[in-house]
Formats: C-alpha cells, structure tokens, sequence
C-alpha cells in the first residue's frame, strides 16, 4: 500500500506534483531507492507496484532529460538481473514507451531492441520472454515511422516461438501474448509483415486445437481477423490462410446444442462468448474486411456442401454462413440472387426448427443486405414462403419470420405487396390471437409497423382491426418488467400507423393515444426500460403526423425531452492496476484503457445506455423544430443551451451531427427578443470550432453543411469582418485538408488498382470526400452571397485555388467543384460589388467555355449554368463570347442523348443560360442576332425537366413572352398558341413553375378560351 500511494504522490505532473518540490538532493535520493527497491523487492505484488512508480516517475523526468541513470539501470537488469527484476525491467519499459511516446523512445530504438532480442532467446524463463512481447508491443505501437517499426520485425518469430512454448508451460502467459498482438494488429500490422504467413500459421493451429483453453484461442481469432482488417492485401497472400479459416468458422458455428425449451424462447442463455458466436463473427468480418471476390469462390462450395449435410447442425450452419457472408459478397452474391434465394427457400421446410429458423434469418438478411432489387424481383417467392412460416408450430420461428416481414417490408414498395395486404395482416392478427408469447407479439406488432409504413393510407382498412387492440396493450398494467417492451412495441406500432394513414384518419384515437404516452411518462420510467426510448420516438412520429396540431401537447413532452438531452454522461475514471477485477460486467458500459502521461494507467468506463438515450433526444428535438417550428419557440433559448456544446459532444458522432442540424433550424422559430445575427454569430463561433476539432469526415460535412444553412438564412453582412475571416481560413483549411486526402486515396488507388474490393472501400472514402467538398463549396457560395467583405478573402484564397484545380491534371470532381465555385462568385458576388469580380470575367468564362463541352455531365451542368450567370451578370465581357457561349449551349440541348438520365440535368441547364442570353442581351446586336435562333429551340425542349429551379425560371420567362406578346413565341399569326395552352395545362399543377407564374397561366388559359 505505500508502494501505491507513494506512486500517486510522486507522478503526478505539474504543480500538483509531490517530486517537484522536493530539494535535488531528496529527489536523487529517491530515485536511487526506487530503484534498490526494485531490486531487493521479494513480494511481487510490492515489486509490482513499485515499479509503476518508477514508470510514472520516470516518463515525466525522462521527458525533460532527467533521471539518465535509469535506462542504464533497466538494460544492466535484463541482461544481468534474477527472473523477476527482469520482468520488472521490462513492464516498466513498456509503461513507459506508453507514456512518453514517439518523442523520447526514438533515442533508445537500438539499445531496445538488443535488449529485447535478449530477453526473447530460449534460455529466458518464460514469463521473462512474455514480458519482451508486452514490452515490444507497447513500444511499436506508439512509433509513428513505419521504418522504425520495421526494425523490430526481427523479434517476430521469437515472439511466436515464446508463445508456442507458453502454450505448454503455461496458458495464461500464452494469452497474455497473442493479447499484445492483438494491440499491435489493430494499429501496426506492419510488424509482422516479413514472416506474415508463418504468423498466421500459428495463429491458425491454436485457433484450431480444441485441447487449448478456449480464452486463447478466440484471442488468436481475434488476431487473425484484426489483420485481415487492417491488412486485408497482405491477408489475402498467405497461403491457405481462407482455406483454413472458413471451414473452421462453419465448423464453429455448427457447435449448437437444441435445448428443449429453444423455440418458446427468444433469445439463448449462454452470457459467456462460445465458439458459435465466435464463427458468426468471424464469418461476417472476413467478408467485410477480404470482400466477395476472394470469399465467394471459397464459400460457395462449402456452404453448398453443407447444406446437403444430413446434420442439423451442418444445414443451419450453412445457412448462417450465407447470411453472414452476403454483405461483404453483394457483388458476387448478385450474379446468381435468384438461385440463392430459391435455395434458402427450399430449407424453410426443412424437418428440423433450428434448420428452418435459420432459412427465415438468412432471407430476412438477404432482404436487408439486397434491398430493394431483392423485394423488387423475388417478392412473389418471398412473401408467400414467409407468409407460410407464420403458421409454423414453433413460436420462435413465429417471432423471427415476423422480424424476415419487417427487413422485407422496410425497403418494399406497395405497388407489388398490395395483393398480399389481405392475407399478411390476417396470419398475422390470427398468430397474435393464438400465441401464448410474450416475445412473439412483440415482432408481430413490429411486423404491423412495418407494413404500415409501407402502405401509408392504404393501411386505412386495416386500422380498425389492430389500433383497438394496441390501445389495450397501452392501458395495461406493467406486472413485470417482461411486460414493458410489449409495450413499447406498441407505442411504435400505433404512432407509425397514425404516421401512414395520416392525421384525419388518426384524429380520433389521438388525444387518448397522447393521454396513455402521458400516463406511462408519469409513471417514472427507470432508466432500463424500453418504453423511455419508444415513447420519445413514438412522439416524434406523431408530431411528424400532426404538425402545427401537435404543439398542445409540447408542455407535457418536452420537460422529459430537454431532461434527456441535457443529461450528463456517466463516465467513471479510475487507475488500471495489476490484477484489477473491479472492472464492471455490464452490457450497457464500455471500458477503454488510457494510457496519460506522468500518471499512468486509467480505467475509462461510459455508459452506453445513457448515450443512446441522450442521441435519441438530440434527434427528436430536431424532429420537433423541423415538424413543429412555431410550437418550438418557446424552447430555443433552452435547446441552444444544451445543443451548443453538444457540437464537441466526444462520444457519440451522432449526437454531435443532431446538435448541428438543430441550429438552422432554431434560427427559424426564433423568440422575438433573440436577435436572428447575434444568434449566428454565436452558433458559428461554435461550429466553426467543432469543426477545427473534428477528425470524422461524415461529421465534418455535416457541420459545414449546417454553416452555410445558417450563414443563408441571415441578412447580409451579419458576421463583423474579423468572424468572416476567420470563416475564410477554416472553410479554405477544410478545403485543403479534404483535397489532399483524396489525393492520398487516388495514390492507394493505384497502388491497389489489381484487387476490387480494396478499390471499393477507396471509392467509398472518395465519396465521403466529396460530399465534404460539395458541403465547402455551398459554404464558399453562402459567404459570397451574404458578405460583402468575404469577397478579398475569396480573390486572394478561393480563386487561385479553383483555378489549380481546373488543370487537366485534375479529375472531374475537382473540376465541377472549382466550377460551382467560379458560378457562386459570379453570380452572387456580381450582385454585391460588380467591380471586384469584373477581372476575373474573362478567365472563368474561358474555362466555363472549355468544359461545356467534356464528357463528364455534371462538368459540363456546372458549366453550362455558369454561362447562364455569365449571361446575367457579364456585361460585355459576355458579349465578346456570346457567340461561342451559344454554339456550347446549343451543342449541349441537341444532344442526341439530352434527355437521358445522365444528361437531362445538364440540358435543363443549358435551356436555362440560352433563355439569360435572350433576355440580357436582347438589346445588343448579337443578342438580336442569336434571339430567332434561340427561341425556337428553347420552345421545343418544353417543359423543361431534370432541374427544378432552372426549369421555373425557364417557365417564368416563356410565359412572359407569351403575355408581352412576342412574336417568335406566337409564332406568325399565333400559330404556336395551341402547343402553349398544351404546354399551360402541363405545367399549372406541376412543380416546375414558381407561385408568381401561376395567375400568368391562368391569364394565357382564360385569354384562349375566349
């Protein structure tokens, strides 16, 4: 005990620190009895102790060039010390590389590693050699040179002999080791990279030998599917690694045992991780991480062989391994989805249940993960088999089928699942009436739920067979906690069955509804039961259905609302110590380790359950302010005050994203006396640094999106000159930032360019990339448009930027990004201050010239549309290239092809920018010139499709000329007057024109009637 207290007290950094007020001559002192203490020390629970002070101690002096006796003293102790003071060498060794990290070690790389190579050889008890593996784990994980990491690769196959060897001597040194690799797996596979195959080798026969304790060889699965995650290149080349690892991964997940009670229960007992649970993993993760090009050959005639197996247990696994397989093979999968689902089809009337609950899983898996071209495609084989199963005699398959219902109905459309309506919520209103159990009325009502999103109004005939029964459920007393989740699930069922069949058909059962939520908010929810998290969904839904009705009930829902959102977080922080068992056994809490400088070893433990709860509160408050803006009023001073903060929420991206999205939104259902620009000064002030301190790019997209909606949404100029500027340099950081890291994945692009499913998961990063650069340039646009002094910041950062990217090094993405920039300043920063963009006229209109005529259709609608601006806001500059700018639109319209998916969106532009070019230059010579040219053509692309906005200025503009009496419009003696009132008609209902063109219409219609 004062070995633990005197670490406490001594390694502490900074002022607190007990060492750093003592006089030189005391700390020498000090240090010099540490480490007589380590070596005299016989109790090696005080050892122990002792040396976490030395470690704590020694990373702070270390760091400021202290205490030079020590690494002398740890080498001289592994090279000459007894068993234990070696063992104790090296555990503070690898506290300490944990503590001090890249910076400090690097000095000692050479002395470590012979160090470590001798701790390693034979000769060396075995608890000294595990002690080397710990300590060189600890050590490559925190080098950030690859190089350096490399020069440890040497040590490899010691470090697997040693574990071999512990694996007969003793087992728990055993695990202790493939534990450290595991560490080095997650974040520095490159260690093993020279003897990978001989590795995994290893890996594979502990993983396989039943005569081990199953504690290590799951943690040796656990390692080989860690490398595969991170290396899955290097994964794919050792020799036999798939052929080994997958029949042994179906051969686990055929380890099951058919209790008697199985099928009246929903779930099984088993708390600890078995080898089934253990092959499911790994089976999904395989396929996640190597994808279906390597999997699929393999897994194909396992799976298929397996399933013919006169074994229970073999089918269900072969039928497992599919569902677990088919996300990481969707690809491959896709070839042959008619054969796969007729093959699982044929197993739902397999004699045994466990065969039969596995068919219905992995089709309700392949719904999920084939979603929609599955439901599309295979719906008249699916639902009727699935329709079947919920007659079948076991309760479980009952439950489970009705979960298949729900992934196949999620994703459904109604036009091909109405002739099955009828008899779906007939089986399903007769299973409920004759199940006995609890869990499998709850799927069912899930299955209503879900039918019911899908058939919306339709949904209208079956409501009086099933809301009577759901409002029992909801009256019902809770006797059990078992009861509470029915009733939750009823809560879902009924606020989604209102949501569908809409607030008319609702409107009589919803005041009750909103009473039974009421009621069961009173009764004082304990923070396990479900019904908290249902309910807050449940009232999101209705919200959503009643909109500007629901806000009589918002003083009775958002106390607990503003409660849940605001909640603080439990996280318990305490020291990590040798053989601590106090760590909490809970599913709800998460446990990481830390490893902080000058103090050491920490326990981190965070409540999940009170994460979700509070996720799920951020987001209904956003339901709320989206669906009932007026009724939130009262509540936006309360909400910014719990949102704001949540923009650097560090536990949950979610959370941060909902808090986000929530301050547009309060912008617009402000109280009175809050100033709309101080409001958006306030809230960018933040984003601007959630956004500095963000790493995850989803969130990151999210956060600028959010900017720029709140940058939009205010008058202009709101921002001081200093908040733009700093505006500017984060937006511009963003910008460089997400440009470079496309630039690396292009890199890893090439290098993987042979293997197809590396390239997959790299086209995913680029697409994560550019909705960040399509959210930066909209930022770009929103501060041209509102900011007048935002304009230098753009000339001197933006502009050289955007014209970098125009050069034909650059792929299309760049180029459409640098081009929707160019239109933003234009278009919106000419309406500001027309003299600072007329320099730049000439060379954006050269470039909008060269890439109106690319390949690329969403370069050449960026162009074409910044022609129309051109056309606006150009004067004469524009005028000077009016001809070549019409012969590139007109190109553009006669497109063979200009109506097609692809391409329609670049028409409905060009039609758009050829409309500018008459109206803004009908003045000029070569405007009138154009204008009998352009107007016919214009006339026979209506109506205009594929871009709504520029379809109604189009509209807008026709029908103007029909009303000021044009007589290219007309055409001679009104002989185009009958395909106008045509074209009237299409469009008075539609949404391609704005609300000031609809009396126009009116107007043309009325005058041609007469």
């Amino acid at each position: 005990m004062c070995a633990v207290i005197l670490k406490r007290a001594i390694s502490r950094a900074g002022k607190e620190s007990l060492f750093s007020s003592l006089s030189a001559d005391v700390q020498k002192t000090t240090q010099q009895q540490l480490l007589s203490l380590l070596s005299s020390e016989t109790e090696q629970a005080v050892r122990r102790s002792v040396a976490y002070c030395i470690s704590g101690l020694g990373s702070t002096l270390l760091e400021n060039g202290e205490w030079p006796e020590l690494f002398p003293f740890l080498f001289s102790s592994i090279q000459s010390g007894a068993a234990p003071l070696k063992r104790s060498a090296l555990l503070i060794i690898s506290a300490m590389a944990t503590y001090l990290g890249d910076n400090v070690m690097i000095s000692y790389l050479s002395v470590l590693r012979d160090a470590f190579r001798f701790a390693l050889t034979d000769s060396q008890p075995i608890e000294v050699r595990v002690a080397a593996i710990d300590a060189v784990t600890s050590l490559v994980v925190v080098l950030e040179d690859e190089d350096h990491v490399r020069g440890f690769q040497e040590l490899t196959p010691a470090m697997i002999q040693t574990i071999n060897q512990a694996l007969e001597q003793n087992p728990d040194q055993a695990r202790d080791g493939v534990e450290s690799l595991v560490t080095v797996a997650e974040s520095t596979p490159e260690l093993f990279e020279k003897c990978l195959p001989a590795v995994f080798q290893s890996m594979l026969q502990i993983a396989a030998s039943e005569a081990l304790e199953d504690n290590v060889r799951q943690l040796s699965v656990e390692f080989l599917l860690t490398c595969a995650e991170n290396g899955p290149r290097s994964a794919k080349k050792v020799p036999q690694f798939l052929e080994i690892i997958f029949p042994l991964a179906i051969k686990w997940v055929a380890q099951v045992e058919d209790e008697e009670d199985w099928g009246v229960t929903q779930e099984d007992d088993d708390e600890e991780i078995t080898f089934h649970d253990v092959g499911m993993e790994s089976l999904d993760r395989l396929a996640l991480a190597l994808g279906g090009k390597v999997i699929q050959p393999i897994a194909t005639t396992l799976i298929a062989k397996a399933l013919e197996d006169p074994s229970w247990e073999a089918r269900q696994a072969g039928l497992l391994a599919l569902s677990q397989i088919a996300e990481g093979c969707t690809k491959q999968f896709a070839v042959n989805l008619g054969g796969i689902v007729h093959m699982v089809l044929k197993h739902l009337g397999d004699s045994h249940r466990r065969v039969r609950w596995a068919a219905v899983h992995c089709i309700a898996q392949l719904c999920h993960d084939f979603s929609p071209d599955l439901q599309t495609t295979f719906h008249s084989a699916i639902l009727p088999a699935l329709l079947k199963m919920l007659s079948d005699p076991v309760p479980r398959i009952v439950a489970h089928t009705c979960n298949g219902l729900v992934n196949f109905m999620d994703e459904a459309e109604m036009d091909y699942c109405e002739p099955y309506m009828d008899e779906m919520i007939t089986k399903l209103l007769l299973a409920l009436q004759n199940s006995k159990h609890r869990f499998v009325n709850e799927e069912i009502l899930a299955a209503f739920a879900a039918t019911a999103s899908t058939a919306e109004d339709k949904f209208g005939k079956y409501y009086d067979s099933i809301v009577p029964y759901l409002k029992q459920v909801l009256c019902n007393p809770v006797v059990n906690p078992e009861d509470r989740m029915l009733k939750a699930k009823a809560m879902e069922c009924i606020s989604l069955i209102g949501m569908s069949v809409g607030k008319e058909r609702f409107a009589n059962d919803v005041k009750e509804v909103m009473e039974m939520f009421h009621s069961i908010q009173q009764s004082h929810l304990s923070t396990d039961d479900p019904q908290a998290q249902y309910i807050l969904q449940a009232w999101a839904r209705i919200a959503k259905c009643l909109g500007e009705d629901f806000i009589p009930y918002l003083p009775h829902v958002m106390p607990m609302l503003l409660n849940q959102a605001s909640l603080q977080t439990d996280i318990t922080i305490t020291d990590l110590k040798e053989d601590d068992d106090d760590a909490v056994d809970d599913e709800d809490v998460e446990t990481l380790t830390l490893a902080i400088k000058g103090v050491g070893d920490k326990r981190i433990q965070i409540k999940t359950s009170e994460l979700q709860d509070k996720g799920l509160a951020c987001s209904v408050l956003e339901t709320y302010l989206e669906d009932v803006p007026k009724g939130m009023t009262p509540f936006v001073e309360q909400i910014s005050q719990i949102m704001v903060p949540l923009l650097k929420f560090p536990y949950l991206s979610e959370i941060r994203q909902s808090s986000s999205n929530c301050l547009p939104l309060m912008l617009k259902c402000l109280p009175p006396h809050i100033n709309k620009a101080d409001m958006l000064r306030h809230f960018v002030v933040h984003l601007l640094e959630a956004v500095k301190q963000e790493a995850d790019v989803e969130v990151v997209s999210t956060l600028m999106e959010n900017f720029h909606k709140c940058v939009s949404m205010c008058d202009k100029n709101a921002m001081p000159d200093d908040m733009v500027q700093n505006c500017a340099k984060i937006t511009k950081q963003v910008f460089d930032e997400s440009l470079r890291r496309r630039k690396d994945v292009t890199i890893q692009q090439k290098e993987v360019a042979d293997d197809e499913d590396e390239m997959e998961k790299l086209e995913a990063e680029n697409e994560g990339e550019e909705e960040l650069l399509y959210q930066v340039v909209e930022s770009v646009g929103a501060l041209v448009k509102t900011h007048q002094s935002f304009l230098v910041h753009f000339m001197n950062s933006f502009y050289p930027l955007c014209a970098e990217l125009l050069q034909d090094k650059y792929g299309d993405v760049e180029h459409r990004l640098a081009l929707c920039v160019f239109d933003d300043f234009v278009e919106h920063g000419s309406q500001i201050n027309s003299s600072a963009v007329l320099p730049y006229l000439q060379p954006i209109l050269t470039a909008l010239l060269k890439f109106s005529c690319v390949n690329d259709p969403d370069v050449v609608q960026a162009a074409a549309y910044g022609l129309g601006v051109c056309a606006q806001y150009g004067q004469h500059v524009f005028r000077q290239a009016l001809p070549d700018a019409v012969d590139r639109l007109t190109a553009i319209v006669k497109n063979p092809n200009a109506t097609s998916e692809s391409n329609i969106s670049a028409t409905a532009n060009a039609v758009c920018s050829l409309v500018k070019t008459t109206k803004f230059h009908s003045d000029h010579e070569s405007g009138k010139a154009a204008e009998g040219q352009l107007i016919p053509l214009i006339l026979s692309t209506l109506p205009v499709q594929g871009d709504e906005i520029e379809a109604k200025v189009v509209h807008e503009q026709v029908i103007d000329w029909v009303l000021a009496g044009n007589s290219v419009v007309l055409g001679a003696n009104g002989s185009n007057m009958g395909a106008i009132v045509d074209l009237c008609n299409k469009l008075k209902d539609s949404d391609l024109i704005n609300d000031a063109t609809k009396p126009k219409i009116q107007t043309i219609l009325s005058q041609a009637q007469k």
